[in-house]
């Protein structure tokens, strides 16, 4: 094999590989960025529930 197909071939590759990893580095934004927004969503669950029943708590104490 001559040095300009391999050049050719080597330059193919690296071409390609670079698409990939930028296709891999979107998935993995749009992952980063679904597992944030869950995140958050779970800490606003937990902080309603506390808050409930705090107020639940505090609304049983003052009425007895």
């Amino acid at each position: 094999m001559s040095s300009a197909v391999l050049n050719s071939r080597f330059l193919t590759r690296l071409l390609t590989s670079g698409e990939e990893d930028i296709k891999h580095v979107s998935m993995l934004k749009d992952d980063t960025s679904s597992t944030a927004c869950e995140l958050t969503m779970l800490i606003l669950s937990i902080s309603v529930t506390l808050n409930v029943t705090y107020l639940t708590f505090t609304f049983l104490i003052t009425k007895s």
